[in-house]
């Protein structure tokens, strides 16, 4: 029996749609049917990959879809992801050009050559990319592909007016979904909930590992601070994950006050039950496992909750820094206020603000991480991440780019480069087109008491031994 290009088409859509489960199920159904079928493999190899699961059976699976399928240009440009996914660069970039070779118009394959390797010049790919742009030819998912790709390249050679030319033309192309008024009212309702005093709080451990939850904004330093503790024998790194996104919907509706109403039992099942899932696959002397999802910033009162011996590591960056980091990010799925200077200057201040009332409220143990410091410091930065969590030094903290971990998010690239200061300031040459941001942002005022303060509290080492966090 021979797979329908039906079945297989309606196992692509699903992970479009993010449905990677699905997506996996009903491809590896068709494999049962077909099992040379490279485009079927292909899906079951990437959506099983998105998941989380063995990267080695992943990049199996699709190199045989290569060999089964050489001249399709998709192919390669999912094998070269893999392979920038694990750290191997070269892998790779090998992989974004054999697509480009089959197919020169494969946008999405040229946006990945161009994440994974630094432009020194404008090769005669990235001129028959500029003449793509021209064409009139391309679709908007094509073209948005193309114009990350070049904002990209042109940033890497120090053209900043061609770059956010660019930069601006891919966001207003990707231009995703957020609600922005729902997030008003979530953080009203945490102020309301800071004001009475009224946050409910865990009142037992859970035996085993305990977590650790990165947060901070995305392109803030989050996947860093993760690599660092990857090299950690003592720390299990998980990624980005929507776990506890699906915990807060499930037990409060997405409404921190909701929580005080839930039972405690069924509070504890469903950390059990979390816990059971963050701890699969850690090593038996494992004694935290930690998750980088930048939004649980906005969980905390959440993950206080339901963990009482959570740690929390709060990435800071410099607000224009790290917004111009996010506009020039074609980040695959959510993160939608990124794509709008508006909407993206008041997202930084509302994790501001909220990280300022999670620490007032003394919930958890909570330690603030400079960007600038850490890059300028990293032994001294990652030894005061590493006495945070009451572990003993280990020299591998020192070369994060070394970390095996498989990153999953759009900082596979800088992760896998030995720590360096290239991005600090880069806001500054770049000022001229950034005034909606700054605006949002509350202007200049703002943002350099926002910057001083980042500093100064960097410098304060958390009390991480607080009974009271314990238990209430």
């Amino acid at each position: 029996m021979r797979t329908t290009v039906s079945t297989v088409e309606a196992a692509w859509q699903l992970f479009a749609a993010g449905r990677f489960a699905d997506a996996s199920d009903i491809a590896h159904n068709a494999l049962l049917h077909d099992p040379d079928n490279a485009a079927a493999l292909t899906c079951a190899a990437v959506a099983d990959w998105e998941m989380g699961r063995d990267i080695t059976a992943s990049l199996a699976m699709i190199q045989r879809a290569t060999r089964l399928a050489p001249d399709n240009a998709a192919v390669w440009h999912n094998l070269a992801t893999l392979h920038a996914s694990r750290g191997d660069l070269d892998g790779a970039c090998a992989g974004f050009e054999q697509a480009l070779r089959i197919n020169r118009e494969d946008t999405r394959a040229f946006f990945g050559l161009a994440q994974n390797r630094r432009f020194t010049e404008e090769t005669p790919l990235v001129q028959h990319m500029l003449q793509l742009y021209g064409s009139g030819l391309l679709d908007r998912a094509a073209l948005e592909f193309l114009c990350f790709g070049l904002a990209k390249v042109y940033a890497d050679l120090g053209n900043p007016s061609r770059a956010i030319h660019f930069c601006i033309e891919a966001n207003w192309l990707a231009h995703r979904p957020f609600d922005m008024e729902a997030e008003r009212r979530r953080l009203a309702s945490i102020r309301d909930l800071a004001a009475s005093g009224t946050f409910a709080r865990g009142r037992n451990s859970i035996p085993g590992p305990a977590p650790i939850f990165i947060v901070g904004m995305p392109r803030s330093g989050t996947t860093l601070v993760e690599a660092i503790l990857a090299r950690h024998p003592s720390v299990h790194v998980l990624g980005e994950t929507n776990r506890m996104a699906d915990l807060d919907r499930t037990l409060t509706g997405d409404d921190p006050a909701g929580l005080a109403a839930v039972p405690r039992d069924r509070r504890r099942a469903a950390a059990e039950a979390a816990l059971r899932e963050m701890r699969a696959g850690a090593a038996p002397d494992t004694r935290y496992v930690a998750d980088k999802t930048p939004d649980n910033a906005f969980r905390i009162a959440t993950i206080a909750a339901l963990f009482p011996q959570a740690r929390i590591i709060h990435m800071r960056r410099h607000p224009l820094d790290c917004g111009l980091s996010n506009l020039f990010t074609r980040f695959t799925s959510g993160q939608g206020f990124s794509f709008r200077q508006p909407d993206l200057g008041e997202r930084i201040r509302q994790t501001a603000e909220v990280m300022t009332i999670w620490k007032e409220a003394d919930l958890l143990p909570i330690l603030d991480v400079s960007y600038e410091r850490l890059v300028a410091e990293p032994e001294a930065q990652a030894r005061r991440l590493i006495d945070f969590l009451d572990l003993p030094w280990n020299d591998a903290c020192l070369a994060p780019e070394q970390a095996r971990h498989h990153v999953r998010t759009a900082s596979q690239f800088q992760v896998r480069q030995k720590v360096n200061n290239r991005s600090v300031g880069r806001h500054a040459q770049y000022r001229e087109w950034l005034a909606p941001l700054v605006e949002a942002l509350g202007g200049d005022t703002w943002i350099e008491a926002e910057y001083a303060d980042q500093h100064h509290a960097d410098t304060i080492p958390a009390n991480h031994d607080n009974p009271t966090r314990r238990s209430a």
